[in-house]
């Protein structure tokens, strides 16, 4: 048999030129010095130009920020299983480090639902200490990621599996609520178990958290749709009524919790019992510093620090890693398009938990809610973190006796009125028609979650699509040409993905299949190969004696030339076949 690459010479052209790596290192001088600090410290890039159109527009976001990030804290402490004024203690102090780490003007640090809901999962029955040295640990990794550039672990959580987890997360929030919307008192560690022991006792709900409890929720979304209201902003008096409505709308979660501790109030002085249950005393002022490493005292038993870190298991990344999908995410959105220094963003969240930690706060990160507060609040730089955490350092110093009377139906309200919308449904329908490794991890991290915890559902979401893109490599999907040119006739088989060594033994088979059923020469489109390891290049060999027993030649089109030098072997060179094409 002719040599086939001598037939078609005229498909033959000059390999390209491979460039190689550059070898140049700079160290770090006195300017490269500066320019990591002012990149570490990001306020010194934007505070020597501030001013005071900033400051104007800073101060009413900051004061918008902080009407929402109050109610919203003590309302994310009681998911987590803390006195309220530890959401307040995160509030405060992850606003106000973002201000000097931050990159991101919009981004909010603080206690979110989903944190708050994470953190009670490995927290559960614990002294409250546990949260706190959570809060420690999950910065300090968190940190580490920053500082060694592993936020590409994030890229490993598709979307179809966040959404699913935030749509889970949202569904096991809500659940946990509903005992304070009607006033009963249950317990339960999963979604479905919550329900049950609260469907059993459903006789005993007490009318008077219902009721408030459901004007809550009327209020709240009512306040909602307040910015839908259509009004002519042409003139003067249209755009003020357009812009109260929207701060309104925007204050919604203050205001009910306003209205209904101050009807609390009321009912309480008149010496009359108040039919609703309330949140209870909350300890004012901010605590002092104390580095979060020590053992904990719980009743007669002493548990050593190294026992509390085991305790935390898988807690130790679930959290640190969803935190920053969500601080990236969230910056990413509100970025417009620009580069957003992912890096940075994790040293920030990072120190924000550890240092917020020694104040004894709960597990902190960037809530989209808030973000998109500051974000139509006009603000301009971080800053405005500043005014918030000044506002909840005033509601801890003065406030907190009147922090009694908040109802807790209505932090339950608050809750489920902020989640619900959080749910998306929508994307299944997408996912089924486009992609059916998608749509399995989304009802997979989705209902894993549901059943056995966030943490798993999460893990469990991933493995779906990671196993999907296993598939892809241990099965490539290869397809095949028949192929006729100037009399020669040959069969092309084009393989969709790399070829390293999963895939090596499939390719093997497909060729030999194709060689034998059909009797002629194949040649292997290698465009889309991009590396090659030992496993598969010794595969290659393998293949080339095992054409060599039929007459025919292992034809390998569009290798690149760096790849062949792993094909190079005095008892292989007479075997391969190199033919290179333009398109």
């Amino acid at each position: 048999m002719s040599d086939p690459a001598e037939e078609l010479k005229e498909l033959r052209t000059v390999p390209k030129v491979a460039r190689e790596p550059s070898s140049s290192f700079a160290f770090c001088n006195g300017p490269c010095i500066r320019k990591q600090l002012r990149r570490r410290l990001h306020i010194v890039n934007w505070i020597t130009s501030y001013d005071k159109e900033d400051l104007i527009s800073d101060f009413i976001a900051g004061i918008t920020l902080g009407l929402t990030i109050i109610p919203q804290s003590i309302a994310y402490a009681a998911i987590a299983g803390l006195p309220s004024q530890y959401g307040l203690y995160a509030a405060f102090m992850g606003s106000l480090l973002y201000v000097i780490f931050g990159t991101v003007k919009e981004v909010s640090i603080g206690p979110t639902s989903l944190m708050a809901l994470l953190t009670i999962q490995y927290t559960a029955d614990k002294p409250i200490e546990y949260a706190v040295m959570l809060a420690f640990l999950a910065g300090i990794i968190e940190l580490l990621m920053g500082v060694f550039k592993l936020g590409f672990l994030v890229s490993f959580i598709p979307i179809p599996v966040s959404s699913a987890f935030t749509s889970a997360t949202s569904f096991i929030i809500i659940g946990t609520q509903l005992k304070h919307l009607l006033g009963i008192s249950t317990a339960g560690n999963g979604f479905f178990q919550t329900l049950f022991n609260l469907s059993s006792r459903l006789t005993e709900f007490r009318a008077g958290d219902l009721l408030l409890g459901a004007f809550a929720i009327l209020f709240l979304l009512s306040l909602r749709q307040l910015t839908r209201i259509p009004i002519k902003d042409e003139t003067t008096g249209g755009k003020f009524l357009k812009k109260l409505l929207w701060y309104i709308s925007l204050s919604r979660n203050a205001l009910i919790v306003i209205i209904t501790s101050a009807v609390a109030y009321n009912w309480s002085s008149s010496g009359e019992e108040v039919p609703f249950k309330l949140s209870g005393h909350v300890k004012p002022g901010i605590p002092g510093f104390e580095f979060p490493i020590h053992n904990v005292e719980a009743g007669n038993t002493t548990i050593t620090y190294f026992e509390v870190v085991k305790d935390f298991g898988s807690g130790l990344i679930v959290i640190p890693l969803v935190a920053v999908l969500a601080n990236v995410s969230i910056a990413k959105a509100f970025t417009a398009g620009k580069i957003v220094d992912a890096s940075q963003e994790m040293i920030a969240l990072g120190l924000c938990n550890i240092v917020g930690s020694c104040f004894s706060s709960m597990p902190t990160c960037g809530a989209f809610t808030r973000s998109a507060v500051s974000h139509s609040s006009g603000v301009r730089t971080p800053l405005a973190g500043m005014y918030s955490a000044v506002l909840t350092l005033l509601a801890l110093s003065l406030l907190t006796p009147y922090f009694y009377f908040i109802p807790k139906t209505t932090l339950a309200s608050v809750l489920i009125c902020s989640v619900m919308f959080m749910i998306d449904f929508k994307i299944v329908d997408k996912l089924r028609k486009s992609s059916v490794i998608d749509t399995l991890s989304w009802f997979g991290c989705f209902s894993v979650s549901l059943f056995a915890g966030v943490e798993i559902g999460l893990l469990f979401g991933i493995l779906i699509s990671v196993m999907g893109l296993l598939r892809v490599w241990v099965r490539p999907d290869i397809q095949q040409h028949p192929v006729e040119q100037q009399g020669f006739r040959y069969v092309k088989l084009s393989p969709e993905t790399g070829l390293f060594f999963p895939a090596v033994d499939f390719l093997r088979t497909s060729v030999i299949k194709v060689a034998t059923e059909r009797q002629l020469p194949v040649v292997i489109d290698c465009t889309s190969v991009i590396g090659l390891d030992h496993t598969s290049a010794k595969g290659l060999k393998e293949l080339t004696k095992e054409l060599a027993q039929v007459q025919q030649k292992l034809i390998l089109l569009n290798l690149k030339p760096q790849l062949r030098k792993l094909l190079k072997e005095k008892k292989t060179d007479g075997l391969f076949t190199y033919w290179e094409t333009t398109e």
